[in-house]
């Protein structure tokens, strides 16, 4: 399954993000079956969405634990379901 992180919060530089995505790789290699594919900004707004590539909505939260939004940061998810996993 497919998940899309979003999260209400701006990136001020260059080096914020560097070390955002550092941590961010960092926390997923500590959970199996999860993986960040990329980081989207949403135009015109203080928001980014993660796409990450789940084996169950379990997994997500596992990993939100140990990852949680920034501080102050409003965050929620979305889940994508393939064909096969659909039906």
């Amino acid at each position: 399954m497919l998940i899309l992180k979003h999260v209400e919060y701006e990136i001020p530089d260059t080096d914020q993000l560097e070390g955002l995505l550092n941590h961010l790789d960092d926390t997923t290699s500590q959970v199996d079956g999860i993986s960040l594919k990329d980081i989207y900004f949403v135009k015109g707004k203080k928001e980014f969405v993660l796409f990450l590539e789940c084996e169950s909505e379990e997994k997500y939260h596992i990993w939100r634990e140990i990852c949680p939004p920034p501080p102050g940061a409003n965050d929620w998810h979305e889940i994508y379901l393939d064909r096969n996993e659909k039906f």
